[in-house]
C-alpha cells in the first residue's frame, strides 16, 4: 500500500512518527551541576538566618504596656504609673508624648522629658533623684481646659512602638 492510498476500511494510511534515541545521554554538564546546587545551598542559608535572626517579621519583642490610673482635681486630669508590662525598663529620653485634641489634631509631639509644663502638659516623676526610667508612681497631667476625647500617646517611635494612650474622660 503506498502513502495516501485508502486501506480496505476506507481510511488514508499516515505513516508512524518514530523517535530517534541517543546513544549517549549525557545530563547537564558538571560546572553548570556545581553551580547550581551552590546557588540552592546559599539560598538556603539565607533563608534559614533571616528566620533565625527574626529579620522575616515573624516575631520580637512588643513594646511594654504602661497601665494608668486614671483621676483628676480641679484644675488637671492626672494619670499616675501603675505598672510598665513585660518587665522592660522605658527610658524617658526615648519615650515621646503626642497629644491631640478631640478632634484627633495633633497638638504637639515632643520627648517626654523635655514636654513636661508645655502645652498644659506635665510630667512629674515621683522619684526625688529624676531616674532616667520611667517607674510607678509617676504622673502625668493635663490641664483641664482639654476637652472629652483629648488623648496623651506615649510612644518610642524607633525601637518598640506604642507603649499607652491616655484619653480624658470628665
Amino acid at each position: 500500500m503506498e502513502r495516501g492510498e485508502k486501506d480496505s476500511w476506507g481510511g488514508v494510511n499516515q505513516l508512524k512518527k518514530t523517535w530517534v534515541s541517543r546513544k549517549s545521554e549525557d545530563g547537564v554538564s558538571p560546572v553548570i551541576a556545581t553551580i547550581l546546587l551552590v546557588a540552592i545551598t546559599v539560598v538556603l542559608a539565607a533563608v534559614l538566618y533571616v528566620m533565625a535572626s527574626n529579620m522575616g517579621g515573624l516575631g520580637g519583642t512588643p513594646p511594654p504596656v504602661i497601665a494608668f490610673t486614671p483621676s483628676h482635681n480641679s484644675t488637671d486630669y492626672i494619670w499616675t504609673l501603675t505598672s510598665i508590662g513585660s518587665g522592660r525598663m522605658v527610658l524617658k529620653n526615648d519615650t515621646f508624648v503626642q497629644l491631640k485634641n478631640e478632634t484627633g489634631f495633633i497638638i504637639t509631639t515632643e520627648r517626654l522629658d523635655i514636654a513636661s509644663g508645655s502645652h498644659g502638659f506635665k510630667y512629674i516623676s515621683s522619684s526625688a533623684s529624676g531616674y532616667e526610667y520611667l517607674s510607678a508612681g509617676d504622673f502625668i497631667t493635663l490641664d483641664k481646659a482639654y476637652g472629652a476625647g483629648t488623648t496623651i500617646t506615649l510612644v518610642n517611635p524607633g525601637a518598640t512602638g506604642q507603649y499607652s494612650v491616655l484619653t480624658v474622660i470628665p
